[in-house]
This record gives structure tokens, sequence and C-alpha cells, in this order.
């Protein structure tokens, strides 16, 4: 059981690893005893008396040395101090690493929180609707044997925060949070998701949370791989230097930040509750710290006019885009299809409203074209592997407007007339629509917010009262036997966004009856059915109780079945996110 690698541990971590010894150890005598003879004889003896003491470990078969710790406390015998020498000089000290200072999160304590109450998840979601890049990390129990590993922490970092999900309390309860988590973070191309050496995460994370779909070709960036990429160009010099240490995470922050991370809480008992401060701070550490050495390496890189954003996305495309791509191209000629071709002036120079313009979103900006169809305007949305030349197909069948980024600009707008190809270059959703609008000089009113369907596009809809909802919603559940969140739910529009603003008293925001959408009244659903004339079935398992309860009208996407209310969301939104663009 004991080794110079758990010595380490002990070094490093005391309190991580007592937790490990006493799973480890448990209820087993023979270990308990063996834990004791060898700490002893890797000269704690103290320590060795300690645990002798802890596991009323029988006198007989302590060491000598412990013995003589036990009998005489004060150490003034002559022998115990020759043994306590002995002991001492028989570690290498060369095996314990000798550091001054460690990295440090440079976040107060109020920013690191914990997510461990199904009301703290559904902020943190609310939270998290702005975001458009994020460190992912995850923690768990080391295990000794076979025995399967299971998920104990994950930490999303944003800029300004932590989220530490407290997967051992949360990972049974509230499905269709974990399913939101799932859709909106890691099924999302438009938020760039940091992990470094992620492939263990990802196969815990699906074999603990089997409510939590996620694609792994959607904005996943192995750091790691990032990194071995910029370390091929000599002209690229990290800000600090380091003698020696492998392809770590903790190495990497050294050379970005100048120290490296501390380890010393890693191999901790991260089932155990409540978690201590140190592991919290280190959880949090972990995750954070990948978007600082994101930073560095791309400042590091522009600096020598490395094309960093090209070789990101690159990592990120699938492996038959990169193998296709290394077939074509030859080392001589990538340099020159790097550089981005000009954007050509716009074909709008008067103004055009968003009921009158439509759009195709390639791959890698699904997130704005959500926040096109939140403006009322029409969006097409490419799925994750859809080849880009699609777009193309949508221009010529459909005339969208086309918007993509990168190299794939240079490939596609040799399809269209000048200015119906947009190269977007940001990685912010919300300065990527003012972008888009500023471009195409498109006029967005009150009006357009909100009247076309998030989820299919549709701008047709289904007014329904609340008499109706609540009969749908009552049959749905007696037919179907099913509870209400056992159903997949779908992401709220109009409606309350978090708990908090369901408990809010504000005012409804007026229907607007010029709202450019079309309504249609509820005879046009078949209530037996509970489907729409388009054949939609209509989700009223996804809108909660509460909901039912409070609003008296309520709009059925006809196309998707997708329910939508008049709440708070809107009056926010206009004054947060579309802040400056509505007129």
């Amino acid at each position: 059981m004991w080794c110079p690698t758990l010595y380490k541990l002990y070094i490093l971590g005391y309190e991580g690893w007592k937790e490990m010894v006493q799973e480890a150890v448990k209820d087993d005598t023979n270990l308990q005893k063996e834990l004791v003879l060898h700490v002893s004889t890797y000269g704690d003896i103290s320590e060795a008396l300690m645990w002798a003491h802890f596991y009323n470990v029988p006198k007989e078969y302590w060491p000598h040395s412990v013995r003589l710790l036990n009998d005489n406390p004060n150490n003034d015998r002559h022998q115990q101090a020759n043994l306590q020498i002995e002991s001492e000089d028989s570690w290498d000290n060369d095996e314990i690493p000798q550091v001054a200072s460690y990295h440090k999160l440079n976040l107060s304590p109020d920013h690191i929180i914990l997510v461990d109450a199904i009301t703290e998840f559904e902020r943190f979601l609310d939270n998290m609707q702005d975001v458009y890049l994020v460190g992912v990390d995850c923690e768990w129990k080391p295990t000794f044997g076979v025995q399967k590993s299971e998920l104990a922490l994950m930490q999303i970092a944003t800029r300004n925060y932590v989220y530490i999900l407290d997967v051992i309390q949360l990972s049974g309860k509230a499905p269709h949070l974990w399913q939101e988590l799932g859709n909106f973070l890691f099924n999302n191309c438009d938020i760039l998701k940091l992990g470094f050496a992620f492939t263990s995460d990802t196969s815990i994370i699906i074999h603990s949370l089997p409510h939590l779909s996620f694609n792994q070709n959607a904005g996943f960036l192995d750091v790691l791989s990032l990194w071995k990429q910029i370390e091929k160009n000599p002209n690229i010099k990290l800000p600090y230097e380091v003698q020696s240490g492998g392809p770590s995470l903790s190495t990497l922050v050294h050379l970005c930040l100048g120290r490296p991370l501390d380890k010393s809480d890693q191999f901790s008992n991260w089932e155990k509750r409540p978690l201590r401060q140190s592991q919290l701070e280190y959880a949090a550490l972990d995750a954070y710290c990948l978007i600082q050495v994101y930073d560095v390496l791309k400042s590091c890189s522009e600096t020598v006019g490395f094309p960093f954003d090209d070789t990101c996305y690159n990592l990120m495309s699938t492996t038959k885009f990169k193998k296709k791509k290394s077939k074509t191209l030859s080392k001589s000629k990538s340099k020159d299809v790097i550089k981005v071709n000009p954007q050509p002036p716009s074909p709008h120079y008067e103004p055009v409203p968003a009921d009158k313009i439509s759009f195709v979103c390639d791959t890698m900006l699904q997130g704005l074209g959500k926040s096109l169809r939140r403006c009322g305007i029409d969006s097409a949305i490419l799925e994750n592997n859809a080849d880009h030349k699609e777009c193309v197909r949508h221009y010529q069948d459909e005339r969208r407007y086309i918007l993509t980024r990168g190299q794939i600009f240079n490939m596609l707008m040799g399809y269209v007339p000048a200015g119906h190809c947009f190269n977007v270059q940001s990685d912010d959703i919300d300065e990527q629509l003012k972008l888009v609008l500023d471009y195409f000089n498109i006029n967005v009113t009150k009006d357009h917010v909100f009247s076309r369907c998030q989820g299919c596009n549709s701008n047709s809809f289904i007014k329904l009262a609340k008499s109706t909802m609540n009969a749908l919603a009552i049959e749905s559940r007696k037919t179907r036997q099913i509870e209400m969140y056992d159903t997949e739910l779908v992401d709220e529009a109009t409606g309350f966004s978090s708990e908090e603003d369901f408990e809010d008293d504000y005012a409804r925001p007026p229907v607007s009856y010029t709202r450019k959408w079309a309504v249609c009244t509820e005879e046009k659903i078949d209530l037996g059915l509970s489907m729409t004339r388009n054949g939609a079935k209509i989700q009223v398992d996804s809108v909660p109780t509460g909901v039912l309860e409070k609003y008296d009208i309520f709009y059925v996407c006809e196309d998707c079945g997708k329910v939508y209310w008049d709440g708070s969301h809107f009056e926010r939104v206009l004054a947060n996110r579309l802040q400056g663009i509505i007129l």
C-alpha cells in the first residue's frame, strides 16, 4: 500500500492524504497495522503513532520507534533521537518538490459559487446565458483497484465567476436542468469550451450524467493540443521559462503565468461533504486557469503573426475535415489559405426591416442564429456536422445571405455575389449580432423581438387561453402517466428564466398586437391529440405548473409545438442584450 508516490501526496497535501488513507484502509485491520509500520519506516514516527491510536492498533504490532515515542513523548531518549535522525536521512530529498510559491486564483471568494441545490442550479443556468468562453474541469475521488470512478464535481469557469456543480448532490435531481445545460452549453458551437486533456473527463461525464448529452465536436478546444501546436513555431516565446516539467497543466500555467499550480488537493476524497475551502479553491483554479493560459497563448501567437484563431478552429474541427484538408493543401500553400479575403461592401445602402431579410448561419455561428431569431430575423442554422457548402444551397434555394467565419469565408464567398457572404470576426455573440446588423443595415424594432420561434425559426403561432393549456396539461399527464419533469424541457423564451424571475412581482409587458408574426386562434389545433394543424405535438409538459397558473395567454409554435408566454424576460432582453440595438 505504501510507496514513494503516496509519500509525495502526503507531503504535498496532508489533508487529502489523510482522507485517501482512510478511504483505502477502512476497517481492514491488516492494512491498519501495515499503515503504522510503513509510516514509521519512512520517517514520520509521530504520524505513525497518531494512526496507531486512531485505529486502536494493538501495541504488540507497533514498531519499536513508535512505542518509544508513545512512552516518552518529550523525545529526550538518546536512542529515540538517533532513530529520528536515521528516519529523516532515509528520505531522498530530491524527490520532494521544493516550490517557493504557487499561482493563485485572482477572484474574490464570493465569485466562487458552489451549486449544490436546485434553485442554485437554475440561477447558474440563467447567469450563463450571455457567456461565450468557459473553462471546464472535473474532479472525482481516486480509486484503488478496479472500482469505477464517479464524478463528484464539475467546474465551469467564466471570466468573472467559477461555478462548482456538486454532482454528488445534483446528479439524480432535476434531469431537465442537466438537459438544458447540455443543450445550451455542451452542444453549442458558439460557446468555446476549454479543457486540458479532456478525454478522461468526457468519459466520466458520460458515465455519471446520463441526462447530460454533449457533442465533443461542438466547440471543445483541448488546450494541451493547442500548446503542442504552438510549440512547433520557434518564433512564439511564452513569458516564462521552466527548467523541467512534463506536458501538464501546472507546467503550462508556470510557462504562461509565472508560477505552477498547487496540486495539494488533487488526490482528495472529492465525495466527502462538506468540501474544504482549499478544495473549492483548487477546483475553481483548475478551471479558471484554462482561460488565463488561453489568453496568454493567444496574445503570444498574435504578436508574431501566428494564425491562432485558425489553429483553434482546425483543432476543433472533425477528424474527417482535418484529413480532407491535409490531402489537398501542401505546407507551402497553407500559409496563403490562412489569409482571409477582405470583406466586400454591404449590398444594402438603405435600412432593411428585420422581417424583410433572411440568413443562413454556418456551424460555428449557431448562437448568432438564435440571437437573430430573437430579433425576428429569418435565420436557418446548420447542424453541428453539416457540410459548409449547405450554406450555398440555402442561398440558391431561398436567397439567404451567408454568415460564416475564417477560412470557410474564402471558399463560400466564391459561390455568391459580392456582399452576400459575411465574415463574422468576433467570438462574442452580442458583438457578432451588432456586426451583422450594422453591415446589412438592418432595423430591429420591439415588434420584431420574439416574433420567431427560437427553436425552429417559424413565425406562425397559435394563441391559447390558460383554461385550454391546463386542459391539455391534465390530459397529457393522465394519458402518458408521467410526471411533469420526466419529459425533455425546452428553452424558455418570453417566460421567466430563473426561479428568482418567477417569484418577482414584475408587471407583464402587454402583448404586442403589431408584432411581426402570424397568430391564429385555438380552434386551429386538435385538442384531442394535442397537436397543431401542422402536425406538431404541443409541448405542454415543458411548461412548469407555476407558469400555467400565473399567465393567462400562451403562444404555441405551429411548426414544432414549443410553448411561449409573455413574462419579465422580454423586458430584460430589451434592457440588456438588445440595448442599443432596438429602434
